[in-house]
C-alpha cells in the first residue's frame, strides 16, 4: 500500500516542476517585455531615454525635440496592453499630457509606439512621430508664452491714469562694448537717471557678457524722458530699446496710490502659487499690486512644431491669453495734477486730499516729495491739532452747547500740573467769556479744555465716529482715517484729546472726511475704487440740527478768524490746526470745504497751519471750483 502512495507523490512533484517551467518560459519573458516598455515610457516623460531598450539610440534626439519646451516635461502613460501586429511586432498606445500652465487646458494627445524583436530581445522604436502626432525627422517642439495686454487704471471720467504707452528701456548693452567701458558708462547713466550709482554699476558688473541691464523705463511722449534718452546714448554701451509698457502719466503722478509695474520680486513669485513666474511683470505697490489679478489678465501659450533650420513652424496647440480688465477710480486728473504741483516745492512730508462730500469720492490724494514715496495723504498718522476742534465742537453741541453758548477762554489752563497755553499771539480781545463760535474761530485751546468735565473721552470718540473719522476705510489700497481712544489714561491725556493732541491721531484723508461729513450731514466713507465697495460699519448719525450747527460754526471760522488764504471767498467752511509734536516743532493743518468739495492740507514740519497749510488747501479748493 505504501508504494502506490510514494509513486503518486513523485508524479505530483514532477507535474509541479513542469508547471513551474512553463511559467518561467511563458510568463517571465512577458514581464521582462513590460518592464522594458515601462522604462521607455518613463524616459519619454523625463526626457532621458534608456537607449539600451531601443532599436536605435534616441536619447539625444529626444533632448533636442524637448529643448524648446524649457523645463516642461510631459505626463506619459500606456493605454491598455501590448497588442500583437501582423508583421510580428507589438504595439502600445501612449497617452500624452503637457501641462504648460497650471489651471489651464493641457495639450493632450495619443501616439502609438512599436516594439520589435531584435536579436532575440524586444526593443522599442522611438521616432519623432511617437513624441507628437505628425512630428517628423529634424523637427522639434517649442512652447511660447502669450502675454495678455495689461488693463489700465482710469480716472472718474475714463481718462487714463496708468496705461500701456510707447516707451524706451534705457540701459547698458554689454554686447556693444568691453567690460571696463560698460561700467564707466553705467556710472554716468545711473547719475543722469537719478538712480543709485553703486547699485546699478554692481548689477552691470554681475551680469553676463551679453546682458542688457535696464536702468530706467522712459516715456516716449515725455519731453524730459526723450531728452534723457538722447543724451544718455552718447555714452558707449548705452541703448534705448523701444517697447510698450504700463506707465502712469509721469514717474511721480499719484505714485503712492497707483503703484508701479515691474519685474516680480522673489516674494511675489513665492506667494502667487505659480500664477506669477520669475521675470514676469506685475504690480508693485498701490492699485497696480492690489488689483494685479484684475489688471494683469491671464497668460496663454502656443506650442509650435519648428524645423531644424528654425525657418518654419506650424502650430500644434494654443490657449489664448485673456487681456486684463481696467480698474476705475474716483480720481480727477486735473485736481491730482494741481495737488502735486502745489506740493512740488514743499520740503517736509506733506499731503493734499480732495473729497466729494455727496458720495465720498476721493478726487485727489497727493503726497509731496518730502514724503519720500509714502502715501502721507492716506496713511499718515499725526496729531490733528486744532482741526480736531471740529470733532470736539460736535461733542459739545451734544452736551448742550450751541454756537452762541458762552465758554471760558482763559489765558491758558493747568491740568494736573501740566499747563496748556493758547497759541502764541492769541488776540486778547477773544479772551474771557466768549461764544463757542468765537472760541472756535480763534482756536482757543483753554475754552475747549475747560469743557472737559462735560465732554467725556467716550463722547469725543462717538463724535469722531459720527464725522467718519473712526472707520476703517475701504480703499482697496491701504488707508487710515483716524484713532480716538475711548478712554484716557489721565486727566491730562483727556485734556490733550480735546484739542487734537495726546493719543488722538489722524491722516489728511481722515480730516478731509471729517469736513466732508459736516457738509453731507452724515458720516462719509471715502471711496477710491467704486467696484466691490462694501458698506462701512454703522456709525452714530448726525442729526439735521447738529449738521446745521456744525456748518454754521465752521462757516464762521474763516470769517471771524480772519483767514488770509480765504479772503474775499464766501461760503467756505474751514479750520486750521497747528499740532505740537516736539518742543518748538509743529505740524501744519487746514481742513476746508466749499460746495460739495472738502479738502485737507498737511505739512509735517511747519510754522503754523495758517502759514503753511492754508494756502495749499485754498488753492486746491479754488481749482475744484
Amino acid at each position: 500500500m505504501r508504494r502506490p502512495v510514494l509513486l503518486g507523490l513523485v508524479v505530483a512533484v514532477v507535474a509541479g516542476l513542469l508547471g513551474a517551467g512553463a511559467w518561467w518560459f511563458v510568463v517571465r519573458p512577458a514581464q521582462v517585455l513590460d518592464a522594458r516598455v515601462d522604462r521607455v515610457v518613463a524616459g519619454l516623460a523625463s526626457g532621458d531615454l534608456p537607449d539600451a531598450d531601443l532599436t536605435t539610440p534616441a536619447a539625444d534626439e529626444l533632448r533636442r525635440i524637448y529643448a524648446g519646451m524649457g523645463d516642461l516635461r510631459p505626463s506619459v502613460g500606456r493605454v491598455g496592453e501590448l497588442t500583437p501586429q501582423p508583421d510580428g511586432s507589438m504595439a502600445t498606445e501612449l497617452r500624452w499630457a503637457w501641462v504648460i500652465h497650471e489651471g489651464k487646458p493641457a495639450w493632450e494627445y495619443t501616439t502609438t509606439m512599436r516594439v520589435v524583436l531584435v536579436d532575440g530581445i524586444w526593443r522599442a522604436t522611438v521616432d519623432p512621430g511617437v513624441v507628437a502626432p505628425g512630428l517628423t525627422a529634424g523637427e522639434a517642439l517649442k512652447a511660447t508664452r502669450l502675454s495678455p495686454v495689461r488693463g489700465s487704471i482710469l480716472a472718474h471720467d475714463g481718462a487714463p491714469l496708468a496705461t500701456n504707452v510707447d516707451a524706451w528701456r534705457l540701459g547698458i548693452d554689454k554686447t556693444l562694448t568691453d567690460t571696463a567701458t560698460a561700467l564707466d558708462s553705467a556710472a554716468k547713466l545711473a547719475e543722469a537717471s537719478g538712480i543709485d550709482v553703486t547699485r546699478f554699476v554692481a548689477r552691470v558688473e554681475g551680469s553676463g557678457p551679453r546682458a542688457f541691464v535696464e536702468a530706467r523705463i522712459l516715456r516716449q511722449h515725455d519731453p524730459d524722458d526723450r531728452a534723457l534718452a538722447t543724451y544718455a546714448q552718447r555714452w558707449i554701451g548705452v541703448r534705448a530699446i523701444s517697447t510698450t509698457f504700463p506707465l502712469a502719466r509721469s514717474s511721480s503722478f499719484a505714485r503712492p496710490i497707483l503703484g508701479v509695474v515691474g519685474e516680480a520680486t522673489a516674494e511675489q513669485v513665492e506667494k502667487s502659487g505659480g500664477a506669477i513666474r520669475p521675470g514676469d511683470l506685475t504690480g508693485r505697490g498701490g492699485l497696480q499690486e492690489a488689483r494685479n489679478h484684475v489688471l494683469a489678465g491671464t497668460t496663454g501659450f502656443v506650442v509650435s512644431v519648428v524645423d531644424q533650420a528654425g525657418t518654419g513652424s506650424r502650430e500644434a496647440f494654443r490657449v489664448e491669453a485673456i487681456d486684463g480688465s481696467d480698474v476705475d477710480t474716483t480720481l480727477d486728473v486735473g485736481l491730482q495734477l494741481e495737488a502735486e504741483r502745489l506740493l512740488a516745492d514743499v520740503g517736509p512730508a506733506s499731503a493734499l486730499v480732495a473729497l466729494r462730500a455727496s458720495d465720498g469720492a476721493i478726487l485727489a490724494a497727493a503726497s509731496g516729495p518730502g514724503s519720500q514715496g509714502l502715501s502721507t495723504a492716506t496713511l499718515g498718522r499725526y496729531p490733528p491739532g486744532s482741526t480736531f476742534k471740529a470733532v470736539t465742537s460736535l461733542a459739545m453741541l451734544r452736551a448742550g452747547w450751541t454756537p452762541e453758548t458762552s465758554v471760558s477762554c482763559t489765558d491758558g489752563v493747568t491740568v494736573d500740573g501740566y499747563r496748556f497755553d493758547n497759541w502764541q499771539g492769541y488776540p486778547s480781545a477773544a479772551l474771557g467769556q466768549v461764544p463757542l463760535r468765537t472760541a472756535l474761530a480763534h482756536s482757543c485751546n483753554s475754552a475747549f479744555i475747560n469743557a472737559r468735565d462735560a465732554v467725556s473721552q467716550q463722547a469725543l470718540a462717538d463724535a469722531a465716529a459720527s464725522l467718519g473719522l473712526a472707520a476703517t476705510p475701504n480703499l482697496v489700497v491701504g488707508g487710515f482715517l483716524g484713532e480716538v481712544p475711548v478712554t484716557a489714561a489721565s486727566a491730562t491725556e483727556h485734556a490733550a484729546s480735546m484739542i487734537g493732541q495726546g493719543k488722538v491721531v489722524a491722516s489728511p484723508l481722515g480730516m478731509s472726511t471729517v469736513m466732508a461729513s459736516v457738509v453731507a450731514g452724515r458720516p462719509v466713507s471715502p471711496v477710491l475704487v467704486p467696484e466691490g465697495r462694501t458698506p462701512p460699519a454703522a456709525a452714530p448719525a448726525l442729526t439735521a440740527d447738529e449738521a446745521s450747527a456744525m456748518r454754521a460754526l465752521l462757516g464762521n471760522v474763516p470769517v471771524e478768524g480772519g483767514y488770509a488764504a480765504f479772503r474775499g471767498e464766501t461760503g467756505v467752511l474751514a479750520k486750521t490746526g497747528t499740532a505740537t509734536y516736539a518742543s518748538g516743532q509743529y505740524h501744519g493743518w487746514l481742513i476746508a470745504a466749499h460746495g460739495d468739495i472738502a479738502v485737507a492740507a498737511f505739512v509735517e514740519d511747519a510754522s503754523s497751519g495758517a502759514t503753511d497749510a492754508a494756502p495749499l488747501a485754498a488753492a486746491l479748493l479754488r481749482s475744484a471750483g
